[in-house]
């Protein structure tokens, strides 16, 4: 009897070997595999990206996929009602300033109001470094303008209101041209490296 199990003993650990040696190839073939498949990620992650539509310059590092959609719309989204705000404040001053004071200061105070509000709504965006400086530039701007448009407000007569007028002018000028240099940088981002 001890022969018997003597020899099944020999067969189970032969058994076991070729189970160890198909299962260690098994994983050394798949762990190949993995590595291979591992090479060929950043060539796939920038396909599936291009599909999206994201333009991987305007995806502030660490940060996931904008498209140009997605920015132009966040900019939008605080330019056009800003825009039209001040329209609206522009054109009441516009049409005081000549005969009420107070009608006048009350524009411009609001005016300002809708320049610091712009401001902060600018600076919630998170614009990708290309773009980040010329952002950063148009809040500055805007910024003087609004204290320009704030000390306007102050003037104790229609006379020296008046005379804020060109540098007002001036200064929005500076602003809309840092507005629409934004707005030009989202349409045309800077190529891949």
């Amino acid at each position: 009897m001890s022969e018997t199990y003597a020899s099944g003993g020999q067969e189970g650990k032969k058994a076991g070997g070729v189970i160890l040696m198909i299962s260690s190839s098994v994983a050394a073939l798949l762990l190949l595999a993995a590595l291979i498949y591992a090479t060929g990620t950043g060539q796939r992650h920038e396909t599936a990206l291009a599909a999206a539509g994201c333009e991987p310059s305007l995806s502030p590092s660490g940060l996931p996929c904008t498209t140009v959609q997605m920015l132009e719309s966040q900019y939008m989204a605080v330019v056009t009602p800003a825009s039209q705000q001040l329209n609206a404040d522009v054109a009441a001053y516009t049409e005081s300033e000549t005969h009420n004071l107070a009608a006048a200061e009350a524009a411009l105070t609001a005016e300002a109001a809708t320049e610091h509000a712009f401001d902060a709504a600018l600076a919630g965006i998170t614009f990708p470094p290309a773009i980040a400086a010329t952002a950063k530039a148009l809040i500055r701007a805007n910024q003087a303008l609004a204290s320009l448009t704030a000390e306007q407000a102050r003037s104790s007569t229609l006379t020296q209101l008046r005379s804020f007028n060109d540098r007002v002018q001036a200064d929005s000028t500076a602003v809309q041209s840092k507005m629409t240099l934004i707005l030009t940088a989202v349409h045309s981002p800077s190529p891949r490296s």
